[in-house]
């Protein structure tokens, strides 16, 4: 039987979004209160299930991310949180995290959010301009962002900001600004992403069809560097390549995914791993649904690792969890690349006590030719990204692939 002997987190998805934005290619539907309904009585039945094969149920961290999470009622997080309670064990300064878009927060949501047992907010800010807002298709627009970072600053002590650069057109003095208009509020972690266009979405179409124009490389790289800066300056921690945070504030949650620890997840797109196996739930909320609607619904991840095939229950015959089975490479691989997201980079003898081999052997001629590009170091047992190196990352991970 396919279990955890120990998950140290839980992803909550939140399927739910009133539209689609124009980047996003998180899995999402239209919100409505019958399907909200439906769904929790679904989620529910999928964390007993969870509950069932996970040995340690102690969980440092929750993050129920989506989607958009603040859409939905507040109240029905006692309901949810209380459920997790239930099923797990949380340690007594357990990070909870919930993912609001300002379009659809107020006082009140965040007061009952605080009493549900929430303590961090991560805030999709994304711009202070309008027009990048409306190009991105964001509902806030610049003075709706800075009034409800405003009002978070009222209820929450800790919570990140997401904003995006490297938007089309967009000028490095405009995303100055932006990023030091958000400074104004001194939120306790930043998370910066350069716009990446995945297929499927709005303005991955626009490019392909010529009505968008990407910034250049070197102008994507100066407003990378301006922002470490910048954020140098104003005492953050670049502690992640897309990610600064003050002292005692960077993200618990997202580390145990840098450092390739086991974690669970629930929810349409959801994805799991426990230290062998990496599981996800098929992106259909309408198959969720009527997967854990199915009275004699059998236990899902123990049918999977049974057959060693994706599961298809037997009353609706459709797949519901795909399930693979990592080899020894792609796990050294995915090892190597998330712990060199961070700035204490691979630990070597933590790659020795894991997988029982040398990494500087394992991997000779990547270390090489990475050290001759200038994209790694090597110092204090460990190797990790130049500064170089933390624009061109992804070409470095490419280099551990199997």
């Amino acid at each position: 039987m396919l279990n955890f002997p120990k998950a140290n987190s839980i992803y909550i998805h939140i399927p739910f979004c009133s539209s689609k934005c124009a980047y996003c290619d998180f899995y999402s539907v239209k919100y409505t209160k019958k399907r909200v309904d439906q769904y929790w009585d679904a989620l529910f039945l999928e964390l007993a299930e969870l509950a069932a094969i996970t040995d340690q149920k102690l969980l440092q961290s929750i993050y129920i991310g989506g989607g958009t999470p603040s859409l939905i009622k507040a109240e029905k997080y006692f309901s949810l949180l209380n459920k997790i309670r239930q099923y797990f064990k949380l340690v007594p300064d357990a990070e909870i995290t919930i993912e609001v878009n300002p379009a659809s927060i107020t006082a009140e949501k965040l007061i009952i959010y605080r009493r549900a047992g929430i303590n961090r907010l991560s805030v999709g800010i994304q711009s202070l301009n309008d027009k990048y807002l409306s190009l991105l298709g964001r509902k806030s627009n610049r003075q709706h962002n800075l009034e409800k970072l405003t009002l978070i600053n009222r209820f929450f002590n800790n919570y990140s900001t997401d904003l995006i650069f490297a938007i089309p057109g967009q000028t490095l003095a405009e995303f100055k600004k932006d990023l030091n208009d958000l400074l104004k509020f001194e939120p306790p972690h930043i998370s910066l992403y350069n716009l990446e266009l995945h297929p499927g979405t709005k303005l991955y179409q626009q490019y392909q069809a010529d009505k968008l124009e990407m910034p250049t490389e070197e102008l994507d790289a100066e407003m990378y560097d301006l922002a470490a800066a910048e954020l140098k300056k104003a005492a953050y921690n670049h502690y992640e390549i897309s990610n600064y945070a003050r002292q005692g504030y960077r993200a618990r949650h997202n580390f145990i995914y840098w450092l390739y620890q086991p974690y669970l997840a629930a929810g349409p797109g959801a994805v799991s791993f426990n230290g062998n196996y990496r599981f996800q739930n098929k992106a259909d909320l309408k198959n969720y649904l009527l997967y854990y609607g199915t009275a004699n619904s059998e236990n899902i991840l123990e049918q999977s690792i049974q057959t060693k095939k994706p599961t298809r229950n037997s009353a609706s015959e459709f797949q519901v969890r795909q399930l693979e089975k990592l080899t020894a490479k792609e796990k050294q691989a995915e090892f190597a690349f998330l712990a060199l997201r961070t700035e204490r980079g691979i630990l070597l003898n933590e790659f020795q006590k894991r997988f029982k081999q040398d990494f500087k052997k394992v991997y000779q001629a990547e270390i090489n030719s990475l050290k001759a590009n200038q994209l790694i170091k090597e110092a204090n047992n460990r190797i990790y990204l130049t500064n170089r190196g933390k624009k061109l990352a992804n070409e470095v991970f490419i280099k551990f692939l199997p």
